[in-house]
């Protein structure tokens, strides 16, 4: 077989830098956790002043923020603590003390 832009592949070719130690890919990897939050603060204006917006979620006993969060993401999150609290929680997915991603679900 010869190696050419038309050639069918029907498998992965090899990179030539590709990494060959599964260790290093390891080192890599971010753990993320999840958790359902218990209780939330938004900020409605950056604080300090100049740094993101964020939306904060208290999860697992630590307290986790999503930078410049959406409007719908503020709306979602705030009336499943506030409207729905008995029937809504908020599950959330985080890095450290960072969120990396959130749904409401009904309880």
């Amino acid at each position: 077989m010869t190696d050419s832009l038309t050639e069918s592949v029907s498998s992965p070719k090899k990179l030539p830098d590709a990494m060959e130690n599964p260790q290093t890919v390891e080192q890599h990897v971010e753990v993320v956790e999840t958790g359902i939050a218990t209780r939330y603060w938004l900020e409605l204006l950056p604080y300090p002043a100049g740094s993101a917006r964020s939306l904060w979620l208290y999860v697992k006993d630590d307290w986790r923020h999503l930078d410049n969060p959406d409007l719908g993401t503020q709306v979602s999150v705030q009336d499943a603590f506030c409207k729905c609290s008995e029937r809504l929680e908020v599950l959330v997915w985080y890095s450290g003390d960072t969120i990396e991603g959130l749904i409401v679900k009904t309880k």
